[in-house]
């Protein structure tokens, strides 16, 4: 017998999402992404949030996302 569908209980909220990079642009002089203060994006990010986004960056420099 099939368990019933209860109404009423909501599921949890999911607790992992998508994870955002620092406000950052490409800069085409220096070849990579920068953040505001000039870092580069490597060094102001987590490394594994870095590996996610150039995963889907072309090699033109931009996101495909964008």
């Amino acid at each position: 017998m099939r368990a019933p569908l209860i109404l009423g209980r909501r599921a949890a909220d999911p607790t992992e999402g998508p994870r955002p990079l620092p406000e950052h642009r490409y800069d085409p002089a220096v070849g990579a992404n920068v953040v505001p203060d000039g870092r580069l994006l490597v060094h102001a990010a987590a490394p594994d949030l870095v590996a996610d986004y150039t995963q889907t960056q072309d090699q033109s420099g931009w996101h495909t996302d964008d």
